[in-house]
């Protein structure tokens, strides 16, 4: 019996999720036919998936700022909505540049573990990604930067994640990019799973064998 790394519970020798908390195990977790637990590079720049999020995640910061500024000075929203939008632009500029210099360095990306189980699929960060959200916090607080260290506690949040089978709507599969983006029912950010070459084939076969009717958009 393997324990959890996560909250210390047992965990059958064929399962990828912990059934307490359900979050993936370590990718040392070894696959059968019935599951996968891989570690592969994250393609930042190069992933329209992940640009997006990206986007998504420092926007959110700054929706919470003008809701605040809507309700305690609303006559001064809209002359503060260009200027939030034009340090949007900025850091998400400036974080694209940061990652497309990281993934050129890395030659793919960071790691991070992906699983599909009889359970649900689910993501794991790496080390180089918490190391870079948590910067990217200290930062933010060091700077002042209220927005910023909304959308770093955003993705901090999201180091480790699971969708169970029945909660997912829709799965999409972006074959270029060797990538499938799982979707929620629920309007919560989606789990990207980064495929290898090797395995690309046998993850969606997985999904297949699993995913509720008519959820798989190709």
């Amino acid at each position: 019996m393997t324990l959890c790394p996560h909250c210390g519970s047992d965990i059958p020798p064929d399962s990828a999720f912990c059934q307490d908390c359900g979050k993936p195990v370590s990718a040392a977790q070894s696959s059968s036919q019935d599951s996968l637990v891989w570690t592969a590079q994250i393609p930042v720049i190069t992933s329209s998936v992940v640009v997006k999020q990206l986007g998504m995640a420092l926007g959110a910061g700054f929706l919470v700022v003008f809701v605040i500024i809507l309700f305690a000075h609303p006559e001064a929203a809209l002359s503060v909505a260009p200027i939030l939008f034009v340090i949007w632009a900025f850091l998400f500029g400036l974080s694209l540049f940061i990652a497309g210099i990281y993934q050129k360095a890395t030659k793919g990306g960071p790691d991070a573990v992906f699983a599909v189980t009889p359970e649900g699929i689910g993501y794991a960060a790496g080390e180089t990604i918490k190391k870079i959200n948590r910067l990217t916090a200290i930062g933010s607080v060091a700077g002042g930067s209220l927005t910023g260290l909304g959308g770093s506690m955003i993705n901090i949040s999201r180091e480790m994640d699971s969708i169970p089978w029945d909660e997912i709507r829709s799965i999409s599969y972006q074959n270029q990019e060797r990538t499938i983006v799982v979707y929620r029912k629920v309007l919560i950010s989606p789990i990207m799973l980064a495929c290898t070459k090797e395995n690309f084939s046998q993850v969606k076969e997985l999904i297949s064998r699993y995913a509720p009717p008519g959820t798989i958009k190709g």
